[in-house]
């Protein structure tokens, strides 16, 4: 399990990286919605990374006894569920209401989460059995 938790955190990390130098990179050439939009992103990264270091906290020093290790992760794998809802609705009304510019945002907070539910799965399936 720690080898999944490892590579899926520096996978996270990377992708923050990535997204910050983006950001530096757009508004150092006066970008200002491009760079908002990679701020916002490695915001969406962290909201997820902190979300799993806080469940991989509380699961430590619990006897978990026979369970298998996709139980290990269901609270985690939820979140992508939970947290992603109120975002969906967020971009329902601004469809709605002819708002692209905050259509173009929780379409890409929805797709940073689905990006790291998948990746997640995929280390787990490559991983965690």
């Amino acid at each position: 399990m720690r080898k999944l938790e490892e590579q899926y955190l520096n996978y996270i990390d990377e992708k923050i990286t990535e997204h910050n130098n983006l950001h530096k990179q757009y508004k150092a050439d006066d970008r200002k919605d491009e760079a908002d939009l990679e701020k916002i992103k490695a915001n969406i990264y962290e909201i997820f990374k902190t979300l799993f270091l806080n469940d991989i906290k509380q699961l430590q020093g619990k006897d978990l006894g026979e369970v298998k290790n996709i139980n290990i992760y269901g609270g985690y794998l939820l979140r992508f569920d939970t947290i992603p809802t109120n975002w969906k609705v967020s971009l329902d009304k601004a469809i709605e209401h002819g708002d692209t510019v905050k259509q173009v945002i929780e379409e890409n907070k929805l797709a940073v989460a689905k990006e790291l539910k998948d990746k997640f799965l995929a280390m787990f399936d490559e991983l965690g059995r």
